[in-house]
């Protein structure tokens, strides 16, 4: 009786085998050298071809779900069944204010009124490189005579890198479900504008808006849908006169859009002016930056659509919970590296009726003030009417590390500073890939380990994480107050001096430190001192600076005047070796602040004799 065929194994040599098995079970072949035989290349040629077909299989199986496809045509596909649209290149965007001195012009007759159009030019240089901005609005100012001056000011006027193309198509609506093509990929789709004219002779037309909810929208709504196709183009397309207006035959689609370079000219400051006025002669520009060039980002990755699609679809774009505010924002504004977003009932002192957000933003620590409002509008029409968003900046509490290693000379080439290089950049790594964002957890065993496995020599390590933030009395006006939030709780050691520590500050022009004293009968507070070095004595001059609370983790800085001219660190050590960031704190290593000590590993070097001179290192300093 012939067995049956092995049809769970896709490895191609086990296909083969099992096909050889088949075979050998049958009585014409019992006797056969399949090895040596014509047959054997038969036998490879239908495991090649079961093993093709089984792996097409697989591929085209993945390829039909979100979490799993890797062709990004799939993946746009699959979250475009969620409703969601992948942000394109995002243009970097500025404000500037624009005065056109007529003073000394020559016409005749000098016009009242002055417009700047969509697409009036301005350049910048950014590292070396010279970079297009043009202007998204048209704007209108009215000539300013007062004075002796005659001018025109276009104040605070939107300017984002790039250059404006305009693309035009005729609706033919014998070509079923027409869409309309934006032919650059570097094209920032938040510039679009798209118009309908009725005819190519026609000098009117009706401006379309892109389509957001099915709510607002009916049969007469002027709207249009947004999409990225499977070569990675965006393209239009309209309603079919029942969810939306349907354009009719021969109308002119015309779509103008900016195309940008995305981040190359973020952090531009200064612009100048490159549209001329044909209507006036011999006059004075003068462009003032409003706010530097921001916000420029690249076409949105495929793992971010695999992230970002199913949480937005959650949303339906309305902000209620603290996850659908987050989405809502990194759906419609891209200048974001990190988000975190909670409710006012999350503050150390709840505050009810309100909603919080911080971004870090891509460039920079913070967002400018008008990149808030920014957000904030995004936010307006989807929030509940009793909820106030409120925007505030990351609050970062930086790290210095001790790190303490062992190594065995006899398994490694390299040398001791070499290991002690090769265990900063260890650092570093996981400071660029772990932290730095809200959710970054400082997780002490994860990185004790990725220091042990950085070279086979390391036998151990010891790390020694201290937590500091760094003041800047001159730019406080009350620069003789301020609170410190840190992450985590303190580790306060009793009778112990100065479990505070500070860099040098100058007052009345001699260096001066802050430290601590314990107060009677408490255990998790202390006193902050300032103190000054009299003859290798250390003498507390400002007795109650402040106060250290171990348990919120907070240090308040107060009664005492520092000179203007210098930063102080304030460093104190954390009572958890792991380290967890909470709302708008960002955990972040210092490069500057990581030192690194390695030393022979006797016994692992020496054996047994070496344990006479081992020492181990302290978890304090």
């Amino acid at each position: 009786m012939a067995s049956n065929l092995n049809v769970t194994e896709l490895d191609f040599e086990q296909i083969k085998q099992n096909l050889k098995n088949f075979m050998k079970s049958q009585s014409q072949f019992q006797d056969y050298d399949f090895d040596g035989s014509g047959l054997s290349v038969l036998l490879d040629i239908l495991a090649y071809n079961t093993h093709y077909n089984a792996m097409l299989a697989h591929f085209a199986l993945n390829e039909s779900f979100l979490d799993s496809a890797q062709i990004r045509g799939n993946v746009v596909s699959r979250a475009g069944l969620l409703g969601y649209i992948p942000r394109s290149v995002l243009s970097p965007r500025a404000k500037v204010t624009v005065v056109i001195d007529v003073s000394a012009a020559t016409n005749t007759n000098l016009p009242t009124s002055l417009v700047l159009e969509r697409g009036t030019r301005f350049k910048t240089i950014v590292d070396g490189v010279t970079y297009t901005f043009s202007t998204l609005n048209s704007n209108t100012a009215i000539l300013d005579t007062e004075g002796t001056a005659k001018t025109f000011t276009f104040s605070n006027i939107e300017i984002a890198q790039g250059i404006i193309r305009s693309l035009s198509y005729r609706v033919d609506n014998d070509i079923e479900n027409q869409k309309f093509q934006i032919s650059d990929k570097d094209a920032d789709t938040s510039s679009l504008r798209v118009r309908v004219q009725e005819n190519q002779g026609s000098t009117s037309f009706d401006s379309y808006q892109q389509f957001t909810t099915l709510q607002e929208v009916g049969s007469d709504s002027q709207v249009y849908h947004l999409q990225e196709n499977s070569s990675g183009f965006y393209q239009i397309f309209f309603g079919d006169g029942i969810i939306g207006k349907k354009p009719v035959n021969d109308n002119i689609v015309t779509l103008d859009y900016l195309i940008t370079e995305g981040v190359a000219a973020n952090g531009a400051t200064s612009f100048e002016l490159i549209s001329g006025f044909p209507t006036l002669t011999n006059y004075q520009t003068t462009v003032t930056t409003v706010n530097n060039a921001s916000g420029g980002t690249e076409a949105e990755t495929t793992e971010s659509i695999r992230f970002n699609a199913p949480i937005t679809f959650q949303a339906q774009d309305r902000a209620v919970t603290a996850q659908d505010y987050s989405a809502i924002i990194q759906r419609n504004f891209a200048n974001i590296e990190s988000i975190s977003t909670w409710g006012g009932e999350d503050q150390i002192i709840p505050e009810f009726g309100k909603a919080y957000i911080s971004i870090k933003p891509l460039i920079g620590d913070a967002l400018t003030e008008a990149e808030k409002t920014s957000v904030k509008n995004i936010l307006i029409s989807k929030n509940i009417v009793s909820i106030t968003p409120e925007i505030i900046d990351p609050e970062f509490t930086n790290i210095e590390v001790d790190a303490l290693f062992k190594y065995n000379p006899s398994l490694t080439s390299r040398s001791q500073p070499a290991l002690e290089s090769l265990v900063k950049d260890t650092i570093l790594d996981y400071n660029f890939n772990q932290l730095n964002k809200f959710d970054g957890v400082f997780r002490h065993s994860e990185l004790l380990g990725l220091i042990d496995n950085s070279d086979p020599a390391i036998t151990s390590s010891t790390l020694r994480p201290h937590m500091f933030k760094t003041i800047t009395p001159s730019t406080v006006k009350a620069k003789n107050n301020f609170t410190l939030t840190f992450v985590g709780q303190f580790f306060l050691q009793a009778g112990t001096d100065f479990n505070l520590s500070s860099s040098a500050f100058k007052i009345g022009g001699v260096d001066h430190f802050f430290g601590d004293i314990p107060i009677l009968n408490s255990t998790d507070t202390r006193t902050v001192v300032v103190y000054k070095v009299v003859n290798s004595v250390n003498t507390i001059v400002v007795p109650d600076a402040g106060l250290i609370n171990a348990t919120t983790g907070i240090i308040t800085l107060n009664n005492f005047n520092p000179d203007d001219t210098t930063d102080i660190r304030v460093t104190i050590t954390p009572k958890s070796l792991d380290l967890a960031p909470k709302r708008n704190q960002i955990i972040d290593i210092e490069s500057s602040r990581i030192f690194v000590t390695g030393s022979v590993d006797n016994i692992a070097f020496s054996g047994p004799s070496g344990a006479i001179d081992y020492q181990t290192n302290s978890r304090l300093r």
